[in-house]
């Protein structure tokens, strides 16, 4: 289990504070509205009691993977669910897991740290949450218990969930400098998702691109980041070696301008080069991954 950050109360705050409604459009006031009075509500419910019979993981998968791009999703994965993905003192029901994540549009991140990307990860949050419950709600539908975790619910008490890692697991992305997930098709422009069930699912595992070798020739987004939360080298956490931003520094400029997202815009990994691909794939060769 993983124990709730103790700047999450501060982290909590400055997302109320942004999510003021004298600060917001009526669009943004319903995205607002409606992530917390529609789709938090609606996370879990009762399975069907018919229950679809799939001969393998990978037949189901290969129906919630059909059904999930449908519903909106732009990256679909699956795992298993682990300890170190869930929040001590969450409930968090069923073994598997399905990775959902939606791209955030470029253009608007380019703005960063300036209102256009805040207001599009806000809508970001909220079309993924639909998406987040249209994929429970279809696999209660086929008779399972499935529990929606909104991109959100860190604002909840406690989190559910580290959407970030199971995407990971799922093999939708590998972990940068900037510390959160780089995905091949829209490096970090991505925001997750979770569902988590008790339908069988295969376990996708990580699949590893090139992105840490990369980071490790490329300080782009550290030389950019204004409040210098991001390392120039890694940390161990919890036993593992990692690039770790220091949230007492990130915070106060993400407070600062409602949002910031600057280490997002300025990641190569969101305009992949042939120049890029060839290093990535000069990688791949010398790994063998």
């Amino acid at each position: 289990m993983v124990d709730q950050p103790e700047y999450t109360g501060i982290f909590r705050y400055m997302v109320r504070n942004f999510e003021d409604p004298g600060k917001q459009t009526w669009k943004e006031r319903f995205w607002v509205d409606d992530l917390e009075n529609a789709q938090y509500p609606a996370l879990e419910g009762a399975p069907a009691d018919e229950t679809v019979h799939f001969d393998t993981p990978e037949e189901a998968a290969s129906v919630i993977r059909e059904f999930a791009a449908a519903a909106g999703a732009d990256m679909v994965g699956f795992t298993r669910v682990t300890p170190e993905m869930v929040f001590r003192g969450a409930d968090v029901k069923g073994e598997y897991a399905i990775s959902l994540g939606i791209e955030m549009d470029r253009e608007a991140i380019s703005t960063a740290p300036e209102a256009p990307a805040g207001v599009e990860a806000l809508r970001a949050y909220w079309r993924l949450g639909r998406i987040v419950l249209d994929v429970a709600r279809f696999v209660r539908y086929l008779g399972y218990g499935a529990q929606g975790h909104q991109v959100r619910t860190f604002l909840a008490d406690p989190p559910s969930i580290l959407h970030s890692l199971a995407a990971e697991r799922a093999g939708l992305g590998e972990f940068g400098r900037l510390g959160i997930l780089v995905t091949p098709a829209f490096g970090p422009r991505v925001r997750f998702g979770t569902v988590t069930t008790e339908l069988p699912l295969p376990d996708d595992g990580p699949r590893p691109f090139g992105v840490d070798e990369f980071c490790s020739h490329c300080t782009i987004c550290m030389d950019a980041c204004r409040g210098n939360a991001i390392p120039a080298g890694k940390s161990e956490v919890r036993g593992v070696l990692k690039y770790t931003i220091d949230p007492y520094r990130c915070i106060p400029e993400f407070a600062k301008y409602d949002g910031c997202a600057v280490c997002i815009s300025v990641c190569p990994f969101n305009r992949r080069t042939e120049e890029m691909d060839w290093f990535l794939e000069g990688v791949r060769k010398l790994t063998g991954k």
